[in-house]
Protein backbone atom coordinates (compact mmCIF):
# COMPACT_ATOMS: atom_id res chain seq x y z
CA UNK A 1 0.00 0.00 0.00
CA UNK A 2 2.77 2.92 0.71
CA UNK A 3 5.10 1.78 -2.51
CA UNK A 4 1.05 2.68 -4.48
CA UNK A 5 0.87 6.30 -2.29
CA UNK A 6 4.85 6.68 -3.05
CA UNK A 7 4.16 6.44 -6.56
CA UNK A 8 0.91 8.09 -6.56
CA UNK A 9 2.63 11.18 -4.83
CA UNK A 10 5.59 11.35 -7.64
CA UNK A 11 3.11 11.24 -10.42
CA UNK A 12 0.77 14.40 -8.70
CA UNK A 13 4.37 16.40 -7.91
CA UNK A 14 5.31 15.54 -11.38
CA UNK A 15 1.91 16.66 -12.97
CA UNK A 16 2.18 20.01 -10.66
CA UNK A 17 5.66 20.74 -12.13
CA UNK A 18 4.37 20.12 -15.95
CA UNK A 19 1.39 22.39 -15.36
CA UNK A 20 3.74 24.71 -13.45
CA UNK A 21 6.13 24.90 -16.41
CA UNK A 22 3.12 24.98 -18.78
CA UNK A 23 1.45 28.33 -16.51
CA UNK A 24 4.68 29.74 -16.59
CA UNK A 25 5.46 29.41 -19.72
CA UNK A 26 1.86 31.20 -20.82
CA UNK A 27 2.74 34.15 -18.42
CA UNK A 28 6.06 34.78 -19.76
CA UNK A 29 5.24 34.39 -22.89
CA UNK A 30 2.06 36.34 -22.35
CA UNK A 31 4.20 39.05 -21.35
CA UNK A 32 6.77 38.80 -23.79
CA UNK A 33 3.53 39.53 -26.20
CA UNK A 34 2.47 42.48 -24.59
CA UNK A 35 5.46 44.35 -23.86
CA UNK A 36 7.97 43.07 -25.79
CA UNK A 37 10.90 43.31 -23.27
CA UNK A 38 10.69 41.95 -19.72
CA UNK A 39 13.26 45.38 -18.79
CA UNK A 40 10.10 47.62 -19.88
CA UNK A 41 8.21 46.06 -17.16
CA UNK A 42 8.01 47.06 -13.04
CA UNK A 43 11.15 45.99 -10.87
CA UNK A 44 8.87 43.45 -9.09
CA UNK A 45 7.56 41.79 -12.06
CA UNK A 46 10.81 41.55 -13.69
CA UNK A 47 12.09 39.46 -10.94
CA UNK A 48 9.02 37.08 -11.35
CA UNK A 49 9.50 37.18 -14.90
CA UNK A 50 13.26 36.63 -14.89
CA UNK A 51 13.00 33.99 -12.12
CA UNK A 52 10.15 32.37 -14.22
CA UNK A 53 12.78 32.04 -16.88
CA UNK A 54 15.89 31.48 -14.78
CA UNK A 55 13.42 28.04 -14.06
CA UNK A 56 13.27 26.65 -17.68
CA UNK A 57 17.00 27.58 -18.57
CA UNK A 58 19.30 28.09 -15.05
CA UNK A 59 22.62 28.62 -16.71
CA UNK A 60 21.22 31.42 -19.03
CA UNK A 61 23.22 34.15 -17.88
CA UNK A 62 21.42 36.89 -19.66
CA UNK A 63 18.01 36.62 -17.47
CA UNK A 64 20.18 36.12 -14.63
CA UNK A 65 22.22 39.12 -14.93
CA UNK A 66 18.35 40.63 -15.37
CA UNK A 67 17.09 39.39 -12.00
CA UNK A 68 20.60 40.88 -10.76
CA UNK A 69 19.83 44.39 -11.80
CA UNK A 70 16.18 44.34 -11.02
CA UNK A 71 17.26 42.71 -7.26
CA UNK A 72 19.67 45.87 -7.20
CA UNK A 73 17.20 48.29 -8.56
CA UNK A 74 14.96 47.04 -5.66
CA UNK A 75 17.74 47.45 -2.93
CA UNK A 76 17.80 43.78 -2.70
CA UNK A 77 21.95 44.16 -2.78
CA UNK A 78 22.76 40.74 -1.04
CA UNK A 79 20.75 38.71 -3.77
CA UNK A 80 22.14 40.55 -6.66
CA UNK A 81 25.42 40.10 -5.76
CA UNK A 82 25.14 36.27 -5.15
CA UNK A 83 23.03 35.82 -8.92
CA UNK A 84 26.29 37.67 -10.50
CA UNK A 85 28.95 36.08 -8.59
CA UNK A 86 27.21 33.06 -9.61
CA UNK A 87 27.46 34.19 -13.39
CA UNK A 88 31.41 35.29 -12.56
CA UNK A 89 32.17 31.74 -11.25
CA UNK A 90 30.93 30.09 -14.37
CA UNK A 91 32.27 32.82 -16.77
CA UNK A 92 34.91 35.10 -15.37
CA UNK A 93 34.75 37.38 -18.04
CA UNK A 94 30.96 37.85 -18.51
CA UNK A 95 31.37 42.08 -18.87
CA UNK A 96 27.47 42.03 -17.91
CA UNK A 97 28.25 40.81 -15.03
CA UNK A 98 31.21 42.64 -13.86
CA UNK A 99 29.92 46.04 -14.38
CA UNK A 100 26.95 45.03 -12.26
CA UNK A 101 28.73 43.36 -9.54
CA UNK A 102 30.79 47.05 -9.56
CA UNK A 103 27.67 49.02 -9.36
CA UNK A 104 25.94 46.60 -6.62
CA UNK A 105 29.42 46.86 -4.68
CA UNK A 106 29.57 50.77 -5.42
CA UNK A 107 26.18 50.26 -3.27
CA UNK A 108 27.61 48.58 -0.37
CA UNK A 109 30.54 50.61 -0.22
CA UNK A 110 33.36 48.12 -1.32
CA UNK A 111 34.77 50.55 -3.36
CA UNK A 112 37.95 48.78 -4.07
CA UNK A 113 36.28 45.59 -4.82
CA UNK A 114 34.18 47.50 -6.86
CA UNK A 115 37.23 49.13 -8.88
CA UNK A 116 38.89 45.94 -9.61
CA UNK A 117 35.19 44.68 -11.08
CA UNK A 118 34.59 47.86 -13.00
CA UNK A 119 38.38 47.56 -14.04
CA UNK A 120 37.88 44.27 -15.60
CA UNK A 121 34.86 45.19 -17.35
CA UNK A 122 36.31 48.07 -19.21
CA UNK A 123 39.27 46.17 -20.10
CA UNK A 124 36.99 43.88 -22.18
CA UNK A 125 35.15 46.36 -23.51
CA UNK A 126 36.73 49.92 -23.44
CA UNK A 127 33.57 51.30 -25.85
CA UNK A 128 30.86 50.92 -23.15
CA UNK A 129 29.29 54.17 -22.35
CA UNK A 130 27.65 53.01 -18.80
CA UNK A 131 30.98 51.06 -17.41
CA UNK A 132 32.68 54.28 -17.61
CA UNK A 133 29.61 56.17 -15.91
CA UNK A 134 29.76 53.37 -13.17
CA UNK A 135 33.24 54.14 -12.49
CA UNK A 136 32.85 57.84 -12.59
CA UNK A 137 30.09 57.55 -9.70
CA UNK A 138 32.66 55.30 -8.06
CA UNK A 139 35.68 57.78 -8.20
CA UNK A 140 33.47 60.38 -6.44
CA UNK A 141 33.02 58.15 -3.65
CA UNK A 142 36.66 57.77 -3.44
CA UNK A 143 36.72 61.12 -3.11
CA UNK A 144 38.79 61.04 -6.39
CA UNK A 145 36.85 64.29 -8.32
CA UNK A 146 39.60 64.00 -11.13
CA UNK A 147 39.47 60.79 -11.88
CA UNK A 148 35.31 61.09 -11.71
CA UNK A 149 35.74 63.87 -14.17
CA UNK A 150 37.65 61.98 -16.78
CA UNK A 151 35.54 58.96 -16.54
CA UNK A 152 31.90 60.84 -17.15
CA UNK A 153 33.87 62.86 -19.87
CA UNK A 154 34.86 59.44 -21.85
CA UNK A 155 31.35 58.48 -21.33
CA UNK A 156 29.80 61.70 -23.03
CA UNK A 157 32.83 61.15 -25.67
CA UNK A 158 31.42 57.88 -26.26
CA UNK A 159 28.02 58.63 -26.59
CA UNK A 160 26.19 58.66 -29.79
CA UNK A 161 23.46 60.92 -29.55
CA UNK A 162 21.49 63.37 -27.34
CA UNK A 163 19.33 60.04 -26.15
CA UNK A 164 22.34 58.32 -24.93
CA UNK A 165 23.76 61.56 -22.94
CA UNK A 166 20.22 61.82 -21.23
CA UNK A 167 20.68 57.98 -20.61
CA UNK A 168 23.85 58.88 -19.13
CA UNK A 169 22.39 61.95 -16.62
CA UNK A 170 19.84 59.08 -15.42
CA UNK A 171 22.39 56.22 -14.94
CA UNK A 172 24.83 58.58 -12.95
CA UNK A 173 21.55 59.26 -10.46
CA UNK A 174 20.36 55.79 -10.43
CA UNK A 175 23.94 54.40 -9.34
CA UNK A 176 24.33 57.35 -7.09
CA UNK A 177 26.20 59.97 -8.31
CA UNK A 178 25.89 63.56 -7.02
Amino acid sequence: MTLWKETEGRKQETMKKIFLTFVLCLVWTGCAWAHGDISKLPNAAQIMQYRLVLYMTPEDPAPRNGLAMALYRTNKLEEAEGELRYILERDPRNFDALDGLGIVLISTERYEDALDYLKKAVDINELDVMAHVHLSVLYEKMKQPEKAKKELKKAKSLATGTDELEKIDREFELVGGE
